[in-house]
């Protein structure tokens, strides 16, 4: 095998999910120039690797069909966007916290990308809050996680924590959203408060203040968190989330929150 085949499968085995941008820095190129197209159909040809989309392949294993491959899903999350970070469900998904399995994957990005569907999975770019883009605050709150071998970027913890709070949905609703954030051993509640003070968002700290004690002895919720997140609260009562009939107004908040979320309903079946 020569030199330069050995290193090309070198770089297959370390990048299982990849760019064509990855491909040509491998490769010293300045350029994406005719030669890297033609190196990647070869291998595409030969069946080594197969494309998801436009500038993204994932590298087949040995003795499997690319049409019967289903590559890793946050690695292929991870590269659609230079900037990508995976947020909501996915990173709990990561962080092992997530409940059930899910098939719809989220990530941010400082820019909208399109949604994209390959085989089973949906990959959702969620752009990031303006309030952190501005404050040159994009990647607070996040870590580098290893991923079959590659290092992905995520939410860590606590913001996965308060952004799961402020959008149910991408958690799968508030049921899910609970049953992950109740996995959660502990918060560091100086980096949550950090990043509730980089948002501003006075439904956010409300939402946040109501849930932590509504956890406090689980996550050791100290007084002073509570006030310091109290002081931030709405001036007047506001919905968790529009549309849901029985809330109920937790008035230390002025959150309404609905009423099978205030009971945790779902703990009964």
């Amino acid at each position: 095998m020569s030199e330069a085949k050995s290193n090309i499968a070198l770089f297959f085995e370390q990048n299982p999910v990849f760019t064509v941008d990855d491909f040509v820095r491998f490769l010293g190129k300045s350029e994406k120039g005719r030669d890297v197209y033609a190196t990647l159909s070869y291998h595409g040809e030969k069946g080594r690797i197969a494309r998801i989309q436009e500038g993204i392949y994932f590298v087949v294993r040995t003795g499997v069909s690319p049409e019967k491959m289903n590559p890793d899903p946050y690695l292929v999350a991870s590269k659609l966007s230079s900037d990508a970070v995976l947020a909501y469900h996915t990173a709990f998904d990561v962080l092992g916290y997530s409940h059930s399995v899910f098939h719809h994957h989220y990530y941010f990005s400082k820019s909208y990308k399109p949604a994209v569907k390959f085989r089973n999975e949906t990959y959702t770019c969620v752009v990031a809050p303006t309030s952190l883009i501005n404050n040159s605050a994009y990647y607070f709150g996040t870590e580098k996680k290893e991923q079959s071998g590659v290092k992905i970027t995520i939410t860590g913890k606590e913001r996965s924590f308060a952004e799961a709070l402020e959008r149910p949905k991408y958690c799968g609703g508030f049921e899910e959203m609970y049953r992950c954030l109740e996995k959660i051993p502990y918060l560091n509640y100086d980096i949550l408060l950090k990043y509730l003070h980089l948002r501003k968002k006075k439904t956010l700290y409300a939402k946040a203040g109501f849930y932590l004690e509504q956890h406090r002895d689980d996550l050791y919720v100290d007084d002073t968190v509570l006030r310091e997140l109290e002081k931030y609260k709405p001036a007047s009562k506001i919905y968790w989330e529009k549309g849901v009939n029985g809330a109920v107004l937790s008035k230390r908040w002025n959150l309404l929150v609905p009423k099978y979320v205030a009971e945790r309903s779902w703990e009964e079946f």
